[in-house]
């Protein structure tokens, strides 16, 4: 009897795992998985790694922010997609399942010329091209258009950098951190703090990574240039729901008052009948006296998404730009809005439409209440999912984006006070909600949504509060020349320009875009999408880097002077630039430059060789957490 040898085994391509059956000497494909192995880095600051898809598994290791992994395969768990991923735990290599949405990848197989796409990306630099080249190869029907910003890339910088436009959590990083006038304290070494002092400005190199559009052409992070218009048929009540699972807002079979039912039935009613007059006047706070558009202030939440390793995982802190996933979560969990722990609105010296004060006290106190069950629908049947599609449709805005920012603004678990009912007012986009003197983010917010008539206003009832906050955003910022997460954070093409800006947190737009990514499936990202990603004049000819260093950031000197010569004006070490004055004959010069912190390095002083001409000597400071400062002393030969 002919015996038959039967042996099974894998190959491992590029195009994926190959499961081959061998019969005797015949060879059969019994399966073929085309997921392309990718390359990929974390792009958040702590994240677990588990046993398998899921947050019930158990974690196997915990990767740091910018760590190599190398992704095998993609799956499904609880609700949203998770890679297989090797990676290397010290000396050993070790393979486990994270979230997906905070992994950056890089197809490995690499880019096949592809003309027709090539001419349609003619108009972006060079140093954008290799990353949509990589999005064209994972999703062929992407559209990447140009949105051309006319303003040179450190003209917006600095605009931007104006202390106090945008803030980074108080334990962040130092790097990350302004030691501007204004926004550091030299003399004790402490930062200036904002809204409670939780907050502090943010330094010009962590803007220009946060700007830099570069930095975020990933699967993930690149909505945060969508388009943010609705679109009948395209955002559908899964997807909605998609985003929703985890959250404060995801139940379909609890109910709310009857009160709140009967008002939610005749809101879109009365949505699509408010003035249209009404609504040009208050779009873009335009000031009847001035003729300008005022800048509105509203608070954000500072969390690097509440939803690091799970639909919604529970067990998560938050600290600054730390974020450590499966910590369990207590009262002081950064991932949830309170009064002492979300970011402040724009400072920017604009005014509220209506005169807020203290003394409104029928909001001034609030407690901040969990969602219970029995509040997470209305009595017809009207869920969260359906207040959201309701209040696009009236809107026009992406239901996806409410969504999104919804959960930015009240967290995973919606205990903010914002939208506990305190005084039958709502706030669920944060709008008008920030500290102001002895009055508290939480009552500026609800006395703003408690009063007024525009935008369905008073808020009085969940439904009218999301979908009367969903015209508000329309109106000033997606249908005003921001209509992406990208632009609503960083305004360089609506009105009033570097201010009117819906959030101060520097991570806000990326971690918006991150979260609506969510609503879409890998089988929906499939489909076609447009993005508008911005493009600035003179940028550099790489992506702005994260800065990463810690400690001491004084990058000052204590002393500066020429040996046997005197520098105009008197050093002072905010003063950075400086002129000499020397005969033509003088060929060397002694730079003496002290730095203030003893652990910083000083380049560029000592004994300098001069030319002929006048010339620039620069002193560059490098303080021990890697900000540099530099001082220039501008030299000139006499005759």
């Amino acid at each position: 009897m002919k015996k038959t040898f039967l042996n099974k085994f894998v190959f491992v391509t590029t195009l994926g795992a190959i499961l081959v059956t061998c019969i005797g000497r015949n060879f059969f494909i019994k399966e073929i998985n085309a997921f392309t192995t990718k390359k990929g880095t974390v792009d958040v600051s702590s994240l677990n790694v588990r046993s398998n898809a899921g947050t019930g598994n158990n974690t196997v290791a915990t990767l740091q922010r910018d760590a190599d992994v190398t992704v095998l395969d993609e799956v499904n768990g609880d609700g949203m997609y998770w890679y297989k991923v090797a990676f290397n735990d010290g000396s050993v290599n070790k393979e486990g399942y994270v979230a997906k949405n905070y992994i950056k990848t890089e197809s490995l197989t690499g880019y096949k010329t592809d003309r027709a796409f090539e001419s349609e990306i003619a108009g972006f630099p060079e140093s954008y091209k290799n990353r949509l080249r990589a999005l064209h190869a994972e999703y062929p029907n992407w559209k990447f258009v140009v949105q051309d910003v006319d303003i040179p890339w450190d003209e917006v910088i600095k605009n931007e950098s104006q202390v106090g436009l945008n803030l980074v959590s108080k334990n962040a990083k130092s790097s990350w951190k302004s030691t501007e006038k204004g926004a550091y304290k030299w003399e004790s070494g402490t930062w200036i703090g904002y809204d409670s002092d939780n907050w502090v400005a943010a330094g010009e190199s962590i803007i220009r990574y946060y700007m830099d559009p570069r930095n975020f052409l990933d699967s993930t992070n690149i909505f945060q240039f969508l388009s943010h218009g609705y679109s009948t048929g395209e955002q559908t009540e899964a997807g909605i729901e998609k985003m929703l699972r985890g959250t404060f807002m995801e139940s379909k079979s609890s109910r709310l008052s009857a009160t709140e039912a009967k008002e939610n039935s005749t809101v879109a009613t009365t949505a699509q009948s408010t003035s249209a007059v009404k609504q040009s006047t208050s779009a873009g706070r335009l000031s009847s006296e001035t003729g300008t558009v005022k800048s509105d202030k509203e608070s954000r939440n500072n969390v690097e998404y509440s939803s690091v390793d799970a639909p919604v995982d529970e067990n998560i802190t938050t600290k600054g730009d730390y974020v450590k996933v499966d910590a369990p979560l207590d009262d002081s969990n950064k991932g949830e809005f309170s009064d002492t722990e979300h970011g402040p609105g724009v400072v920017n010296g604009d005014i509220i439409k209506e005169s807020l004060s203290s003394s409104d006290s029928i909001y001034a106190s609030s407690t901040a209440t969990p969602e219970t069950e029995n509040q997470n629908a209305l009595s017809n049947g009207n869920t969260y999912v359906d207040m959201i599609m309701d209040a696009a449709k009236s809107s026009g805005v992406n239901p996806y984006v409410l969504a999104a920012m919804i959960i930015q603004e009240q967290g995973v678990k919606g205990s903010s006070g914002l939208i506990s009912g305190t005084g039958g007012i709502y706030n669920f986009f944060n709008i008008e909600a920030y500290q102001s003197g002895n009055q508290s983010a939480t009552s500026r917010g609800l006395a703003w949504a408690g009063s007024g008539d525009t935008y369905l206003r008073p808020w009085n009832t969940k439904s009218k509060a999301i979908t009367g906050g969903a015209m508000y955003y329309g109106a000033n910022y997606a249908k005003a020349g921001q209509n992406s997460f990208y632009l609503k954070k960083f305004n360089v093409l609506g009105a009033n320009r570097y201010k009117h800006q819906y959030m101060t947190n520097i991570e806000g737009a990326k971690n918006e875009g991150a979260m609506l990514s969510r609503a879409y499936s890998e089988e929906d990202k499939k489909g076609v999408f447009t993005f508008y990603i911005p493009v600035y004049r003179n940028m550099p000819d790489t992506p702005a880097t994260m800065p990463a260093g810690d400690g001491n950031p004084d990058n000052r000197l204590s002393s500066l002077s020429v040996t046997g010569y005197n520098i105009t004006p008197d050093f002072a070490k905010d003063n950075f630039s400086y002129t000499l004055e020397i005969p033509s004959n003088v060929t060397k010069l002694n730079i003496k430059a002290n730095p203030s912190d003893t652990g910083a390095d000083v380049t560029g002083g000592g004994d300098i060789e001069l030319k002929d001409s006048n010339s620039t000597v620069d002193i560059i400071v490098t303080a021990k957490n890697g900000t540099k400062q530099k001082y220039s002393i501008n030299i000139k030969k006499g005759k």
